[in-house]
């Protein structure tokens, strides 16, 4: 991101008193969103909501296939680190049973992080507060 964008967005978050929202928005993310709806908004839903109502942390459909969870808040995504986030997005799940491929031959990192970033951005302040006392820093600033 720009310095005096970035710069731009810490003085209206402090201006606004609510300085997580302002760098945490999705303009914080430029084409995270872009990308976020190009590769993971097929399965994960459109703005992260996930394909499945009743199944937001994910689980399994009837014929054994695995729903992806929704990653706007609403389900467990933001328990999980932002290294381990990245390593998702880049790697593919570790589980065997998921469909979630690896990006990491498609995607460069500094893509990864926005798209990180972008889906951060879609959580409620509530939980990006409790998500950043867990994991300072961990909204993947400066990555």
């Amino acid at each position: 991101m720009n310095p005096r964008h970035l710069a731009a967005l810490l003085i209206a978050g402090l201006m606004s008193g609510s300085l997580i929202p302002a760098v945490l928005s999705a303009g914080s993310a430029p084409d995270g969103k872009a990308l976020f709806h190009n590769y993971c908004a097929p399965c994960h839903g459109k703005e992260g909501a996930g394909k499945d109502a009743d199944n937001l942390s994910g689980g399994w459909r009837e014929d054994g296939s695995r729903i992806a969870p929704a990653l706007n808040g609403t389900a467990h995504t933001w328990h999980h680190g932002p290294d381990l986030l990245y390593e998702y997005v880049k790697e593919g799940s570790p589980d065997p049973g998921s469909p979630m491929p690896s990006f990491g031959d498609e995607l460069k990192d500094d893509q990864i992080w926005s798209i990180i970033r972008y889906f951060q951005s879609l959580w409620p302040e509530r939980i990006r507060r409790i998500y950043l006392d867990r994991f300072p820093g961990g909204m993947g600033e400066g990555k």
